[in-house]
């Protein structure tokens, strides 16, 4: 009998289906399922991995991305954050899976998007959807409206500015008003303190030769490339967090305390202690660790 490997390969996916029914093989298992989703059949797909769950996640990072690509494809957007959250939740694998799961919910706020594009969602629902208390229905609403007209939305987003409970998504409103260089003043909850903004005359993030400069002293720094990408993702997450506060930290400072956490994040063992990297670059380390709690509690409640 041809391998299933084989079939696969033939685009027999009706055999492999018929030959893997009864199979709890991991491998087997995931034939299975691929072959359903050439077969266009999504909820078939859904009910292997659903019924052998424990079994695939010997392979955790493949039934993540194969999982969520199927509830995307299903438009069940909704249950795809719910499972990226199962498995933040499950114990740590590797670090493919949790630079993995960092990316998903990016995955899947493309495709809500691009989803809700092609259905041409009314403005009144858009709105509906911008006061939901949902980050995961509010942040792709947020992104739908770069692509019309802001002012139809300006209410809906002040409110969000002020009202909504995590910062980030707040930062974010902020920012499309920024993006959209709207010339008026808006209240802006930051960090739990009330203030006014006009968005026109607020600076973008991530511009200007400051940012630049800190990235090429951080490259020079950190020379392993995975330590280096986290950092680079814990200071933007932390600069959208703070937004429109500016960083105003001393280099070493920033990038002893972004080094600390990406080595604690990657499960990194450094021959040298912070104390030692502080006494070498002559900073405080009471200072590092104060930055490094700020932006763990940013992290924690972005």
């Amino acid at each position: 009998m041809d391998s299933l490997k084989s079939l696969m390969d033939r685009k027999d996916y009706e055999l492999v289906i018929k030959l893997t029914k009864d199979s709890k093989d991991i491998t087997h298992l995931f034939y299975r399922i691929s072959s359903f989703l050439a077969l266009g059949k999504g909820e078939e797909a859904l009910s292997v991995i659903e019924n052998n769950r424990s079994i695939l996640e010997g392979d955790l990072p493949l039934l993540m991305k194969i999982h969520i690509e199927i509830l995307c494809l299903l438009n069940n957007f909704d249950k795809a954050y719910e499972e990226v959250r199962y498995y933040e939740n499950l114990p740590y694998q590797s670090q493919r899976a949790e630079e993995l799961l960092r990316e998903l919910p990016k995955i899947i706020r493309e495709e809500e998007k691009n989803s809700l594009m092609n259905k041409e969602l009314p403005n009144e629902e858009l709105k509906k959807r911008l006061m939901s208390s949902e980050p995961d229905i509010v942040l792709p609403a947020i992104d739908m409206v770069r692509n019309r007209d802001i002012n139809i939305f300006i209410n809906e987003l002040e409110q969000i500015m002020m009202n909504f409970d995590k910062q980030s998504i707040r930062s974010f409103a902020l920012l499309l008003c920024v993006q959209k260089q709207i010339d008026k003043e808006l209240r802006f909850n930051h960090l739990g303190e009330i203030i006014v903004v006009n968005p026109s005359k607020l600076e973008p993030p991530f511009i200007g030769t400051e940012f630049n400069d800190f990235l090429r002293y951080m490259d020079s720094e950190l020379k392993d490339p995975s330590v280096n990408e986290d950092a680079i993702h814990l200071l933007s997450s932390y600069i959208i967090y703070v937004y429109p506060e500016k960083l105003a930290i001393n280099y070493g400072v920033l990038v002893e305390a972004l080094r600390t956490i990406a080595y604690e994040y990657l499960q990194i063992n450094d021959d040298s202690s912070l104390e030692a990297r502080c006494q070498s670059k002559k900073i405080s380390i009471e200072e590092v660790e104060q930055l490094i709690q700020r932006i763990k509690n940013a992290m924690d409640n972005f």
